[in-house]
This record gives C-alpha cells, sequence and structure tokens, in this order.
C-alpha cells in the first residue's frame, strides 16, 4: 500500500508540473522542467523496486512449491517403502487416517481378520474391539505413539500387544500406523507354568502331610500295638514311594521337554514284547488278558530307553483305568512312513469334554482313582512329549464307559 501511494503521488506531482508548464514565464520552466525529470526518475526507481520485490515473490513462491513438491515425493516414497516392509512382516499392520478408517492393512491382517476388503473399513468395525478404537483415538489426538496390551475376541481370543504412532500427512490427511503383536502363547505359557507351580506344590504337600501325620503318632504314642506302628510304618514307605515317583516323572519330563533324543536303530517288536511282558504281574492281578498284533520288524531311529518310557505309560494307563476283567490290545505296523503303535482297552474311557486337556500335567480325569492306582498324573505329558521330540504325534480315541486307543505315529528315519 505504501509503494502504491508514493507512485501515485509522483504521478499526480507530474501532472500538477505538467499543467504549471503552459502558464510560466520562461525562467520558471527551467526549474519545472528539472522537477519534472527528478519526478520521472522517482517514478522509474519506484517501479523498479516493485520490480524486484514481485521478482523475489515470486522466486520464493516456486522454491516453496518445489520444497514442498519434494516433501510430497519423500512421503510418498517413504510410505511405499514402510508398505513393502510392512507386506512381509508376520504381525498385523494396519495403516488408518484421523477418523479410525483403514487406508491400508498388510498380508498378515487379512490372515487374522478372514475377509477382503478391509480398506475403507472402520477399526472398529473390522477388529469389535473398543478398547483398540480408545487407544488409536488417544494417539490421533496426541500425536505420539502409545502402547497398550488389550485383548481382541473376534474371530478368535488374542492377547495383544497394541502400538498405534503417527506416520506422517497424506496431503491434507495425518495418517497412523497399528502393530498388533500377539503374546496369547506368552499368556499360556505363563498360566501352564503358574498352574505347574501350584500342582506340584499340591502333589507334594499332599503326601508330606501323610508322612508328618504318621510319623508324629507314632513318636507320641508310646503304647501302640506292634501291628499298628508296622501298617504306619508301611504307609509312611508308601508314601515316600510316591514322592520319590513324582520326582522321577518331573526328571523325565524335564529331560523329555529340554533334550533332544538319543537315536539309535532299533527295532520296536521286541521292546514292545518285553514291555508287554513286563506288565504281565499288574494285569493278571486286575484280572485284566492283553493281546499283541505286531507287524515285524519296526525299524527305526529312536532312543531305546523313551520307547520303553512311553510303551510304560500306554500299558500301565491302559491296566489300571480298565475294568476287572477287561482287555487291553497292542497292535504296531508300518504305514505311510510311520510306525504305528495302538494301545486299545475295555477300561472306564475319557468324556469328550477332557480329551484336550488329558496332556497336561498332573491333569486326572478320575482323581480318586489315579491316586490309589498309584499315578501321578504325569504319565501323559511324558507320552506326548517324547513321542513330538522324536518328530511324531498321539492321537486319542475315547467314548466314557466303553473304552480308549492311543495311537503314538513315530516316522521312520534311515540311518546314517
Amino acid at each position: 500500500m505504501r509503494v502504491w501511494a508514493l507512485r501515485l503521488a509522483a504521478v499526480g506531482a507530474i501532472l500538477s508540473a505538467s499543467i504549471a508548464l503552459f502558464s510560466l514565464p520562461p525562467a520558471g520552466v527551467e526549474t519545472l522542467a528539472i522537477l519534472m525529470v527528478g519526478a520521472w526518475l522517482l517514478v522509474y526507481w519506484f517501479l523498479r523496486q516493485e520490480a524486484q520485490h514481485q521478482a523475489q515473490l515470486e522466486n520464493r513462491v516456486k522454491t516453496l512449491a518445489a520444497e514442498n513438491e519434494v516433501q510430497t515425493l519423500d512421503f510418498a516414497r517413504l510410505r511405499r517403502r514402510f508398505i513393502s516392509f510392512a507386506e512381509g512382516l508376520p504381525i498385523p499392520i494396519l495403516i488408518g487416517d484421523q477418523d479410525a478408517n483403514l487406508r491400508f492393512v498388510n498380508h498378515t491382517a487379512y490372515e487374522w481378520f478372514g475377509y477382503r476388503p478391509l480398506t475403507g473399513k472402520s477399526i472398529i468395525a473390522l477388529t469389535f474391539c473398543y478398547d483398540l478404537y480408545v487407544l488409536y483415538l488417544h494417539a490421533v489426538q496426541r500425536r505420539y505413539q502409545l502402547t497398550s496390551e488389550i485383548v481382541l475376541n473376534y474371530p478368535r481370543e488374542r492377547h495383544v500387544v497394541a502400538s498405534i504412532w503417527y506416520l506422517g500427512d497424506d496431503g491434507n490427511t495425518p495418517l497412523f500406523a497399528v502393530a498388533l503383536l500377539d503374546k496369547s502363547e506368552l499368556v499360556r505359557l505363563e498360566q501352564v507354568r503358574r498352574d505347574f507351580v501350584a500342582n506340584v506344590s499340591h502333589e507334594f504337600r499332599t503326601p508330606l502331610a501323610s508322612i508328618r501325620s504318621l510319623a508324629e503318632t507314632l513318636l507320641h504314642d508310646g503304647a501302640m500295638p506292634p501291628e499298628t506302628r508296622e501298617r504306619f510304618l508301611q504307609l509312611i514307605v508308601q508314601e515316600t514311594e510316591r514322592l520319590a515317583r513324582i520326582a522321577d516323572d518331573l526328571l523325565v519330563l524335564s529331560r523329555a521337554e529340554s533334550l533332544p533324543p538319543e537315536k539309535e536303530p532299533i527295532d520296536l517288536a521286541p521292546i514292545i514284547r518285553s514291555v508287554v511282558q513286563q506288565v504281565q504281574g499288574e494285569a493278571k492281578e486286575r484280572e485284566v488278558t492283553i493281546e499283541c498284533e505286531l507287524q515285524e520288524p519296526l525299524r527305526l531311529l529312536a532312543s531305546r530307553d523313551q520307547m520303553v518310557q512311553v510303551l510304560l505309560n500306554l500299558l500301565t494307563n491302559a491296566i489300571r483305568y480298565n475294568k476287572q476283567g477287561g482287555h487291553v490290545w497292542v497292535r504296531a505296523a508300518m504305514r505311510d512312513g510311520f510306525v504305528v503303535v495302538e494301545v486299545q482297552d475295555t477300561g472306564i474311557g475319557i468324556p469328550s469334554s477332557e480329551i484336550p486337556r488329558i496332556f497336561e500335567r498332573f491333569y486326572r480325569v478320575d482323581k480318586t482313582r489315579s491316586r490309589d492306582t498309584g499315578g501321578t498324573g504325569l504319565g501323559l505329558s511324558i507320552v506326548k512329549h517324547i513321542v513330538e521330540s522324536h518328530g511324531g504325534r498321539v492321537e486319542v480315541e475315547s467314548e466314557y464307559r466303553v473304552g480308549s486307543t492311543f495311537r503314538v505315529w513315530l516316522p521312520v528315519e534311515e540311518s546314517g
């Protein structure tokens, strides 16, 4: 405004001088002419300054436009790199705008949430998780990274660590990234650890309490009849043997979980016959008949001692949880590159609701009967871990009050 005011003042002065030129005497004309030239020079100077100023403004605008274009290109390039990186991650990555509408989801997110398309949907419509939605909105408001542990219930329950951070602007739209780290297995293992500690404490506490009670009675009752004293001592021995069995099974289980099996070429058929012969005495006491149907030979690479452990646990369970006069069938054959061993019984069976838990440590379907038969609750856990350490698997078929079949698949490996 100031420049234009000065310019107009100079032009006005020139016009006034031009009009006065025709009415002045010759002596004043020279002076006025000088003034007019000065006015014209002033106008020229102002016009030149204005042109330079305009050029500077235009150059500045061009520079800002170029910088903005570079920033836009840099952001687009970084976003493409981030998306390419996110596609290869084994965790879900979501990118959304300030309204929590999704702009991008990676392949793992498609696998988690199971349907397409996901882009364009709201995060809450995708996950059905209000806690995640609220965390996202807080990240939008604060523009810095937020992390929290939440539970997703769709399409299945998952314990996740959700991390949300500001990614940058796409034009005028701010974008935010969401990463979901599944820690469900860690939560499950932590629960297993707590249950294991509680179960071990309980399993040791019961026989120790019995031993203490019996020992205190023997200590304070000096007039106890000899036959009663002997019976108490026998009970103490039984409880200490029970503690020893639990400790032994815990050691076997620990080795099966932490150490690779020491494999050697073996023929499983004679090992099965030897174990069957070993348990025949207990089977006769309970009036249980054992029958074998074996293909021979059954050669594979395996730990001989661990195979004996597996067979002993399966056969003693089949005998102890059988009915009087019941039967146990042991079958083994080669099938599709595996040695398949089946132990079938006519025992009490397992309710279908209990089958998923029977391989857990200290889990018992019939707790009272298990303790009465001398079981530690670790036998099937040992079987499962030994078989899996050999690259195999264990299958169970059972009908409550009818019987059970345990089927072990062991891969045949050629010796070097």
